[in-house]
């Protein structure tokens, strides 16, 4: 019987450690994920700025769009995945009500452009 409950709790120190090391592989996972997506808008950025007219409000509206893009990416590459999920709980908390009505209006849109 004692051999039994050993056996029992070796059995959950490994799947304890084995869920541990499975977190701990999809969070670095996310990470990189997150800078690639940095990378990817620091990319978009550059490209609005040379495909778009260097004088005139339509510039500047670019020139605008592009900081803000490039902007995003350097706190995408600076927070990563856990920095954007901590910044998103303290929103989420601060405006329950906004986020409540967001969350509903996103699914709404999504639902009407879903096809069946």
């Amino acid at each position: 019987m004692e051999q039994d409950l050993r056996n029992m709790e070796d059995r959950a120190k490994h799947a304890a450690s084995a869920v541990q090391d499975s977190l701990h592989d999809a969070a670095a996972s996310a990470e990189q994920m997150a800078k690639r997506a940095g990378d990817a808008v620091e990319s978009a950025a550059d490209r609005v700025r040379e495909y778009l007219p260097e004088e005139g409000s339509a510039a500047e509206a670019a020139d605008a769009v592009a900081r803000k893009v490039k902007d995003a990416s350097l706190y995408f590459q600076e927070q990563g995945f856990s920095g954007v999920v901590e910044d998103l709980e303290v929103l989420i908390r601060r405006y329950p009500i906004q986020a409540l009505l967001f969350g509903l209006g996103c699914g709404y849109l999504l639902s009407r452009v879903r096809t069946d």
